[in-house]
C-alpha cells in the first residue's frame, strides 16, 4: 500500500485545481495575470479587459461627477462646460 500526502480521492492535479484554481481567462489564481480591468465599478462587476461598458467600468465615467463620459473623454459635456 502506497503512502499519499494527498486527501482521499485527490492526486497532484486535483489537489492543485482545488488549491489553485483556474480562472475565467485560463490562467490559474496564483499567476497574477493581467486580464482583468482595474477599473471595475463595484462588487460583482469585475470584468476582463477589452470587456469594458458603461455598466461595469469607471473608464467610461466622468473623474468629477461620476456620470457618464466618452471613453476617450476625461470629463462628461456637463464638467467641460463648467470649466
Amino acid at each position: 500500500m502506497a503512502l499519499s500526502n494527498y486527501p482521499d480521492g485527490m492526486d497532484w492535479g486535483s489537489y492543485d485545481d482545488y488549491h489553485d484554481p483556474k480562472l475565467e481567462c485560463g490562467h490559474n489564481s496564483s499567476d497574477g495575470c493581467d486580464c482583468w480591468c482595474e477599473h471595475y465599478l463595484h462588487d460583482g462587476r469585475q470584468h476582463l479587459v477589452g470587456d469594458c461598458t458603461n455598466d461595469n467600468c469607471r473608464l467610461f465615467c466622468c473623474e468629477v461627477c461620476g456620470d457618464e463620459k466618452g471613453e476617450d473623454e476625461e470629463l462628461c459635456e456637463k464638467c467641460m462646460e463648467e470649466e
